[in-house]
């Protein structure tokens, strides 16, 4: 099995957003912001390369957005995906399947590109995999969320045949592991992939940077806070026992770690790139 970061770009999020009612003076300590009160995020996807399946976790955004919305959102780049393939000897045809967490924007909708004002299939050859709560939930959602799933881009993946919904929990393919998390958003799948060495879990929105490792530190984006800390530790429990390899999608500044509790709670263990590992 060959597991291999791939940059779909970076993106900006407002600090108080990241971490929701931790005060700036405690979460600037831990993860740094611009002068407008941005932190640095990006888009970090992760090809698993099982021999019988050639899977992309995640897409990022896209070319389909008004300048202003890149720029108001901090994207730097919507090619990003498909160089980063090419620079690690995959082209898009190779792949045979597309992983999504779930379906806000910043997840999915980079499986689509505008050619000439006409929506095309990146991934020509791939399944698309989302939750089935997730899909329906993306329909109704509320107010709030609503702005984060792109309801066009959603339908075409969905009309192109390529979609399957994921209902149960376990092993979707050989030695990748699905679970749900339903607090940040309904059916949000995390993938556990297990190696001969390690077990490496994608964390998605349910831990989107170390600094959000602490129990309480969680994002304001997340629909159910109380939900998101059980899910949480419950989580951490596991990961810290197991020594369990967290990879992360959009901390800029870290890209895997490992965590433990001590008395005072789940702390940052140990940071380190994914090839120091493999």
């Amino acid at each position: 099995m060959k597991l291999i970061p791939i940059s779909a770009g970076d993106f900006h999020a407002d600090g108080g957003a990241l971490f929701g009612v931790i005060p700036k003076v405690l979460w600037s300590k831990m993860y740094p912001s611009n002068e407008n009160n941005f932190t640095q995020l990006t888009l970090r996807c992760l090809l698993v390369d099982t021999g019988g399946h050639k899977i992309v976790i995640e897409t990022g955004v896209g070319n389909h957005y008004p300048e202003k919305y890149l720029q108001n959102n901090g994207v730097t780049s919507v090619t990003e995906l498909e160089k980063s393939l090419a620079e690690n000897g995959y082209s898009t045809e190779d792949i045979s399947d597309v992983f999504f967490t779930h379906l806000h924007w910043d997840h999915c909708t980079g499986a689509v590109k505008n050619v000439h004002g006409k929506p095309e299939l990146v991934f020509p050859n791939a399944t698309m995999w989302s939750s089935k709560k997730q899909w329906e939930h993306s329909k109704i959602s509320n107010p709030r969320e609503k702005a984060a799933f792109h309801t066009d881009i959603l339908n075409f993946i969905h009309d192109s045949g390529k979609l399957k919904l994921v209902e149960n929990e376990g092993e979707l393919f050989p030695d990748f592991e699905v679970r749900m998390f339903d607090g940040h958003t309904p059916g949000q799948m995390i993938p556990f992939i297990h190696t001969k060495k390690e077990t490496f879990v994608y964390t998605s929105d349910l831990i989107p940077t170390t600094a959000n490792i602490p129990l309480l530190w969680i994002a304001a984006y997340d629909l159910d806070p109380v939900m998101v800390m059980k899910e949480k530790a419950i989580f951490l429990e596991e990961v810290a026992a197991k020594n369990q390899v967290l990879f992360f999608e959009h901390d800029y500044y870290t890209e895997c770690a490992t965590v433990a509790k001590t008395e005072k709670g789940f702390v940052l263990k140990e940071k380190f790139k994914l090839a120091d590992l493999i």
